[in-house]
């Protein structure tokens, strides 16, 4: 639970953490409640934080340097704007997303492992 992303808007942010430059992960939009929320996507409330463990067995520094390419975290944000005007291909084909952070063991032990989103 030492990755920390912090959003600090005030409205819901959904995050997609991937070993690549891009999201390919197989995601599923549903409805809950009238909001839209992807299977196997965490969310930070509005002003609030999301821990997040490493995906696979081992630490950050593990799944980081062995399974990302370029050894490079990529964090990809989406606000709940953006995901209920696109359909769940056109994101994907065309790589929309709200924000991208992209880093490496070393920046985020410099961020002390908090990304904040402005």
């Amino acid at each position: 639970m030492r990755l920390n992303i912090v959003n600090k808007t005030p409205e819901t942010v959904f995050i997609n953490l991937s070993n690549k430059n891009r999201f390919t992960s197989p995601i599923v939009i549903k409805s809950i409640s009238g909001d839209t929320l992807w299977d196997r996507m965490r969310w930070s409330s509005p002003r609030d934080s999301s821990a997040h463990i490493p995906p696979s067995l081992g630490g950050w520094e593990d799944y980081i340097n062995n399974k990302c390419e370029d050894s490079t975290l990529t964090i990809f944000l989406f606000d709940k704007k953006l995901l209920k005007s696109m359909s769940f291909d056109s994101l994907v084909k065309k790589q929309l997303y709200t924000r991208k952070f992209a880093y490496k063991v070393k920046d985020l032990d410099r961020l002390n492992w908090r990304v904040e989103y402005k």
